[in-house]
């Protein structure tokens, strides 16, 4: 079967062994002139519920190892606060904070929000807010967009008013539909552009319907930074979210990216998916929270750029339910300490190989699960990101060096077993108990006849970094 895809690769396994007539063969060709798009600097996100920024502790410059896990992934990434809780959410400057499920109310104050400006300053990466469209007030959304935007400053990018809007409306009865819904958005913004003028706006932060999407960019496409969605693979609740589930190809969601893709051409403007992650409803134990999320993580980030997405956030810490989800790529215990969970090496194997340029490749195989995207980075360095999603085959993998490149090296993302919860690594190396983490020495890879040869193990990746030729 022969594919055009995009390719970047992360290889997991223990070592680089030979091929042999035990590994399906694959081959890959890049053509370095067939750019298919920029990946944006900020693609890298995470997301929060809104009741994140009511912890005492977790939002604040002092958090060191939060802080480092962060500029890990980014120097200039995006955070989302919104979610569930942030229609349950008020903001009451001297109050004191709270934390609750949805089914009660969730209180940020005004030290909340000088903690988490002081997080961003010291991360470097902005925020995406959401505002109480569910139970609250257009008054209520204007006093906390002006706190919002005076303490967060240049590191805000956005607010969004609801969430979930085309499942949630009936929070308020009236809302129900598209036009209800739009006319009370209209009414939100206008009260926040009254005493924020130059205040911006993402949305509409649909969870299942195109129809809310089209019609918010049909709409709202020249007054609006992004156009937002959501997607889960499915239900933690439902026996059939497994491993071999998440691995698997969703040709319905590739469907809706093409969807997206055109749309945003359409109406000029660009998408994000700015709440994501395995299973909703907290995720799946033995499923979310194993080394197979870092692979599906790796590869859906890679799938959402190679159809345009502007980025990603992935969904973390607590939800709606009030404990941290099974599919957290970052958690933290009671006494604050945060630390990385298998999904955050997926991220991590992302922010290593996915800058620059996204780049057209054709990837040649049997029917092994695969993938493979390309990218050139601003040095001229070509990066192969390969995931082997495959629970049972090692695959041979033979990439063709495009002209003017002759050398390969490889970095492995790896783990024990798809199964396993730690001893996870990436380029050989763990993230530390202080949220260190920096690449162990790249392996070497057999270059024949101008072609990298090299083993993907199943339930693995690589990432391989191909360099340039010397001139003489």
């Amino acid at each position: 079967m022969l594919q055009l895809c995009c390719v970047l690769a992360v290889l997991s396994g223990p070592d680089v062994r030979a091929q042999d007539e035990d590994r399906d063969l694959v081959k890959i060709q890049v053509d370095p002139k067939a750019v298919l798009g920029p990946i944006s600097p900020d693609f890298i996100g995470l997301g929060y519920e809104s009741s994140a920024v009511a912890q005492a502790n977790y939002f604040t410059a002092k958090n060191a190892t939060l802080v480092r896990l962060y500029r890990n992934l980014s120097s200039r990434g995006l955070v989302r606060i919104g979610g569930n809780i942030s229609d349950h959410t008020k903001y009451l400057p001297e109050a004191v904070a709270a934390v609750n499920s949805e089914r009660a109310v969730t209180v940020i104050n005004r030290a909340n929000l000088l903690d988490f400006g002081d997080f961003l300053r010291a991360t470097g990466w902005k925020a995406m807010w959401g505002l109480n469209l569910g139970t609250g007030t257009k008054q209520e959304a204007a006093e906390e967009a002006v706190a919002v935007a005076e303490i967060l400053k240049e590191h805000l990018h956005s607010f969004e008013i609801g969430n979930e809007v085309d499942l949630h409306g009936g929070y308020k009865p009236a809302l129900t539909g598209y036009a209800a819904y739009h006319a009370a958005y209209l009414d939100y913004k206008a009260a926040i552009r009254a005493v924020l003028p130059h205040a911006q706006f993402s949305g509409p932060d649909s969870a299942v319907s195109f129809d809310y999407l089209a019609s918010f960019a049909g709409s709202e496409a020249d007054d609006m930074k992004l156009l937002t969605a959501h997607y889960y693979r499915g239900g933690g609740g439902d026996p059939k979210s497994t491993i071999e589930k998440l691995l698997a190809p969703d040709d319905g969601w590739e469907h809706r990216l093409r969807q997206l893709q055109q749309l945003c051409k359409q109406s000029n403007i660009s998408f994000r998916i700015n709440e994501v992650n395995s299973f909703y409803g907290g995720g799946k134990p033995g499923v979310s929270d194993t080394f197979a999320s870092a692979l599906w993580c790796l590869d859906y980030m890679f799938l959402l750029a190679s159809y345009g997405c502007e980025g990603v956030n992935m969904e973390t810490d607590i939800n709606q339910h009030a404990f941290i989800s099974h599919y957290s790529p970052i958690v933290h215990d009671a006494a604050g300490h945060c630390a990385a969970r298998p999904e955050y090496y997926g991220m991590l194997a992302f922010a290593l190989a996915g800058k620059g340029d996204l780049l057209k490749l054709i990837l040649e195989k049997s029917d092994i699960r695969v993938t493979a995207y390309a990218a050139r980075h601003e040095d001229g360095s070509l990066w192969l990101t390969v995931i082997n999603k495959d629970l049972s085959r090692d695959a041979g993998v033979e990439a063709s060096l495009p002209d003017g490149y002759a050398t390969a090296e490889a970095y492995r993302l790896a783990a024990p077993s798809a199964k396993s919860k730690a001893h996870v690594t990436l380029a050989g190396k763990e993230v530390s108990t202080d949220g260190i983490w920096s690449a162990g020495p790249p392996e070497a890879v057999m270059i024949k006849d101008g072609t990298a040869v090299l083993s993907v193990p199943y339930a693995s990746a690589v990432v391989l970094r191909l360099g340039q030729a010397k001139r003489r």
